[in-house]
């Protein structure tokens, strides 16, 4: 896209109307004109580099081919959120309703946070990572092609070493109330996506009183223990790792709500320090149903789960 619109927003929603209506229609050339190669395509515990346009052509067909078989006949996608990050990288998050010919919803909506950069003029896609699981139709689809970023990915490799260090840091810090530690850990703007929808931090101040309202809410709900382990971290670049974990947030020996997958980008900055950028939640704070809805529910490791 070359059009020099007036805003990250204007940029972002643009570039769905483009990709959106090549998906319906078939029309790849135009869809592969919105997409810079190598491009990251990620799912909450996935992640696959499509190198060539061969392998942007197979997921293009593939999501296609999906499509086709839930009668998709319309995409209903707007920007929840969206912001330059320089002068020409664009971060952007938005949600898509797979919607019939009579306007029926066929799937429950998702969220993908893009990255968008500016190359002689023209604003491309480079990345994505959609609220998908990876072992659905969906998830299949969109990890049919390309590579894994790197040989080992899985739970035991050097990525999930930095991954894993920066959740234990991050979960001690919540649990202590040390804010210092948690926010040496974000690089801002962070982009958070959770059950109410994208939030973007753009300032310490924002994230504080984020931090210090979960703090509260673990100290409402008597929370004594949170368990983070990794499940799938891979590198992208020289600098960027995404991976996904899973959450078990502990009130003794029971837990508080149940148990939930997460994602999350981190990534190195010049001082060679490992941040978070981005990270996507099934659910955001904690509320008393939740509670409710888990008070029956075992510990890891109890024998009943």
């Amino acid at each position: 896209m070359t059009t020099a619109p007036d805003s990250a927003a204007e940029v972002a929603t643009q570039l769905l109307e483009i990709t959106g209506e090549a998906l319906l229609s078939g029309a790849f050339d135009r869809f592969a004109e919105c997409f810079r190669l190598p491009q990251v395509v990620a799912t909450m515990d996935g992640a696959r580099v499509l190198r060539t346009r061969d392998d942007l052509r197979r997921v293009f067909d593939e999501v296609r081919g999906l499509y086709a078989e839930l009668g998709v006949a319309r995409l209903d996608r707007w920007v929840e959120a969206a912001l330059f990050d320089g002068p020409d990288r664009i971060r952007q998050a938005h949600v898509t309703h797979l919607l019939s010919k009579e306007g029926a919803l066929l799937r429950p909506p998702f969220t993908d946070l893009a990255e968008i950069v500016r190359e002689d003029g023209r604003w491309q896609v480079v990345g994505n990572q959609y609220t998908v699981e990876t072992d659905t139709d969906h998830g299949r689809a969109l990890l049919s092609a390309g590579v894994r970023p790197e040989a080992e990915a899985g739970p035991d490799s050097p990525a999930a070493a930095v991954f894993q260090g920066i959740l234990d840091r991050v979960t001690r810090a919540f649990l202590t109330g040390d804010f210092e530690t948690m926010f040496a850990a974000v690089q801002l703007p962070l982009f958070v996506q959770a059950s109410q929808g994208t939030r973007v931090f753009a300032t310490r101040d924002e994230v504080e009183a984020d931090f210090r309202r979960y703090v509260t809410e673990f100290r409402v709900h008597g929370v004594t223990d949170a368990v983070r382990k990794v499940t799938s971290a891979e590198m992208v670049g020289a600098r960027r790792i995404t991976g996904g974990y899973r959450t078990h947030i502990l009130s003794g020996a029971q837990l508080v709500v149940p148990a939930y997958k997460s994602a999350m980008t981190v990534e190195q900055g010049d001082d060679l320090a490992w941040r978070m950028t981005s990270i996507i939640h099934p659910m955001g704070h904690l509320t008393l149903t939740d509670k409710s809805e888990a008070r029956n529910l075992p510990c890891p490791g109890d024998g009943r789960s």
